[in-house]
């Protein structure tokens, strides 16, 4: 799952591989805005099918949108 994030995340926030880490803050290392977000939530929507219910607000790092992928694939 963290390639598939990883490489939204490269296309979306135009970021180097490097860049992306598990550790990595959105906002903060990544500098991405509320417009990419929505972009990257709703791709990963439609690749995993699936929906992000929660206050996606709650979303700082990299790990973050792991972590919830796999929570909400896992229930499926």
């Amino acid at each position: 799952m963290f390639d598939k994030v990883k490489e939204t995340l490269i296309e979306i926030l135009d970021v180097t591989e490097e860049e992306v880490l598990l550790e990595s803050h959105l906002y903060d290392d990544l500098y991405a805005d509320s417009l990419d977000m929505a972009q990257i939530i709703l791709n990963l929507e439609n690749y995993y099918g699936i929906s992000f219910q929660d206050d996606i607000t709650q979303i700082k790092t990299v790990s973050d949108i792991v972590n919830y992928i796999k929570t909400v694939v896992n229930k499926k």
